[in-house]
C-alpha cells in the first residue's frame, strides 16, 4: 500500500511525520472517503485524520502550534484544522470514537458520541456507514485497515452497509440519501440487503417527523439530492423513484410517468422518458458541439428536472376532454409556479456547489416558463429586442436558457424525424449577429426613464416602461441612433401607447 501514500499531498505526509516526531505515541490514520477515493484513483478534497494514542488536550495544543483550529467538534474529539502550510480545505482531525444512537428513531445526528484516544482503530471503523467508507490508512507504514470488506466492495462497485442494513439506516436515516448519492457519484450498484432496507425506510426519510421536526432536515435532503443530480442525473431520478423516495419528496416528478404526449411531437414516450432524455442531453456529443467544455449549472439541472411538471396538471386528451389531440395548454405557466413552491419546500437554495453554483428559485422558475420559446414562434420572426431581452441583457441567464432549450429540443423526437436543432442553430446565429452589432459595453439607451418623464411631462408608471422598451427595439434595429432621433421617435409613439399626463 506504499504506492497509495505517493498519491497523497506531500504536505499531508509531512504534517503526519511531524506529529509522530513530536508525539511519538501518536498513530496517524487517513480514514473514510479519502481512502476510498485513493483506491479508486479519484481526486478528493476531504482529508479526515484519526489520531490514536494522544489525549485530546495534548492533540489540540499540537494542532494549534501548526495552524488554526476550529473547536466546534471538540466535545466529540473532532477538530477542524487549517495548518499554515496546507493549501487545501480544512482537515478533520479526530480521536477514535464510538457512536450509539440515542433513540433508534433515525433522527439525523441522534448519537451519543464517545471519543477515546486508546480505542482500537478497528472499533472506530465499525461505527461508519458503508464498507467502502470504513477504511483507514496508516500514514507511517502505508498499511490499509479494512475489517468490513470495503476494498473488495470497491473492486465489485457495491454500496453495502457496515453490519446489518436495517440497524445502520435506523441509526441515521440520512444514510439512505447518502447511499443513493454514492451510487450516483461512483456509478456503483447497491447491495440487495442494503437496497431492501432503503426502500423500507424511504417514506420515513422523506416525510418522517419527531417532536414536530423533520427526521431528516430539508437542507440535508437538498444537499444529497443535488449532489446526486450533478453526478448522474438520470440515475438519480431512477434511484429516487425505484426506492420510493420520489413519490414522497417530489410526487410532481413521479406523476410524469405515464403522462402521455402527442406522438407527432414526442415519439420518445411519456413525459418522464422525455425528461430523462433531456437530462441525458447534458452529456451528449451535441451538448459539446454547442457549448464546448462548459458545465451546466445547478439551475439548468433542476430547470430540466422541473421543466414539464405542469403537464400532468394541464393534461387534456381526446378521450376525456374532446380535444383534437393530447394537449397541455399553459403547462409552462403552471410549472413555473409549482417550481418555486418545490424549491422552497425542499430548501433547494440551501446547497452551494463550488463548480455548479447555487439554485436561484426565480431563475429556475423563469427557465421553466420560457423553455418553449422556440416552440412558440419562428426564430426569423423574433424581434431584435426579443433576442436581446432573453439572451443578451443578462448573458449568464441567457446561456442557461439556451442550454435548457437545447436539452428540451434534444429530448423531443417528432415521429417524422425532423431535426429540431436547426431552429437552435438559427437562434444562435441571430444572437451572434446581434451581439456583434452592439458596442463592447452592451446596449445603452439614448434616454433614461427620468429623461422621458421630463421630456413628456409624465409621472412614474407603466407608460415609462413601454417607451423604454420601444426605444430599445428602435435602437437595436438601428432606426434611432441619436438622442434627438430618440425624442422624435417616441413622440410619434405617444398615441400608440395612449400616453397621458395622468
Amino acid at each position: 500500500m506504499n504506492d497509495i501514500l505517493k498519491q497523497l499531498p506531500h504536505e499531508l505526509l509531512s504534517l503526519s511525520h511531524q506529529l509522530t516526531a513530536d508525539l511519538p505515541q501518536a498513530e496517524v490514520y487517513l480514514a473514510g472517503g479519502a481512502v476510498r477515493d485513493l483506491l479508486l484513483e479519484r481526486p478528493t478534497k476531504d482529508y479526515d485524520l484519526v489520531v490514536r494514542g494522544v489525549p485530546a488536550d495534548k492533540l489540540e495544543n499540537w494542532l494549534e502550534r501548526q495552524g488554526k483550529v476550529n473547536l466546534v467538534g471538540k466535545t466529540f474529539g473532532v477538530f477542524k484544522w487549517q495548518p499554515s502550510s496546507w493549501p487545501y480545505e480544512d482537515i478533520d482531525v479526530a480521536l477514535p470514537r464510538t457512536e450509539h444512537t440515542l433513540s433508534h428513531s433515525g433522527e439525523y445526528r441522534d448519537f451519543n458520541v464517545q471519543s477515546d484516544p486508546n480505542l482500537p482503530i478497528e472499533q472506530d471503523l465499525q461505527r461508519r456507514d458503508f464498507t467502502i467508507n470504513a477504511l483507514a490508512l496508516n500514514l507511517a507504514t502505508g498499511e490499509l485497515l479494512d475489517s468490513g470488506g470495503g476494498e473488495a466492495d470497491i473492486r465489485a462497485k457495491i454500496i453495502r452497509t457496515v453490519g446489518k442494513a436495517e440497524e445502520r439506516l435506523q441509526e441515521d436515516s440520512s444514510r439512505v440519501l447518502r447511499a443513493l448519492r454514492l451510487a450516483c457519484q461512483l456509478d456503483f450498484t447497491i447491495d440487495k440487503n442494503t437496497w431492501l432496507a432503503i426502500t423500507a425506510a424511504s417514506e420515513l426519510v422523506a416525510v418522517g417527523k419527531i417532536n414536530h421536526n423533520w427526521l431528516v432536515p430539508r437542507e440535508i435532503i437538498a444537499r444529497e439530492f443535488l449532489k446526486s443530480l450533478i453526478a448522474t442525473p438520470v440515475k438519480t431520478l431512477d434511484l429516487y423513484s425505484d426506492s420510493g423516495l420520489l413519490k414522497h419528496l417530489l410526487p410532481e416528478i413521479e406523476a410524469l410517468k405515464n403522462t402521455p404526449q402527442p406522438e407527432i411531437f414526442h415519439s420518445e414516450g411519456d413525459v418522464y422518458e422525455h425528461t430523462k432524455l433531456a437530462l441525458e442531453g447534458l452529456s451528449s456529443p451535441d451538448w459539446h458541439h454547442y457549448f464546448g467544455p462548459s458545465k451546466p449549472s445547478l439551475n439548468v439541472f433542476l430547470g430540466l428536472v422541473l421543466h414539464d411538471i405542469g403537464k400532468p396538471l394541464t393534461l387534456e386528451t381526446p378521450e376525456t376532454h374532446g380535444v383534437d389531440r393530447i394537449r397541455t395548454h399553459n403547462h409552462e405557466i403552471v410549472g413555473r409556479d409549482l417550481a418555486r413552491h418545490l424549491i422552497e419546500q425542499l430548501r433547494l437554495t440551501s446547497y452551494v456547489d463550488n463548480d455548479y453554483g447555487q439554485i436561484n428559485s426565480d431563475q429556475v422558475a423563469w427557465l421553466v416558463e420560457k423553455h418553449l420559446l422556440l416552440a412558440h414562434g419562428q426564430v426569423a420572426e423574433f424581434k431584435p429586442s426579443t433576442i436581446h431581452r432573453y439572451f443578451l441583457a443578462d448573458e449568464d441567464k441567457g446561456q442557461e436558457l439556451l442550454q435548457v432549450i437545447f436539452a428540451d429540443i434534444y429530448a423531443t423526437r417528432p415521429s417524422d424525424g425532423r431535426n429540431l436543432l436547426l431552429g437552435l442553430d438559427e437562434l444562435l446565429r441571430r444572437i451572434k449577429e446581434l451581439k456583434k452589432s452592439l458596442p463592447p459595453e452592451g446596449l445603452k439607451l439614448l434616454l433614461g426613464g427620468q429623461e422621458i418623464m421630463t421630456e413628456f411631462d409624465l409621472r412614474p408608471g407603466p407608460k415609462i416602461g413601454q417607451l423604454l422598451e420601444a426605444l430599445k427595439e428602435a435602437q437595436l434595429e438601428k432606426r434611432v441612433t441619436t438622442r434627438e432621433e430618440a425624442i422624435k421617435y417616441l413622440k410619434e409613439k405617444q398615441n400608440e401607447f395612449l400616453i397621458t399626463n395622468s
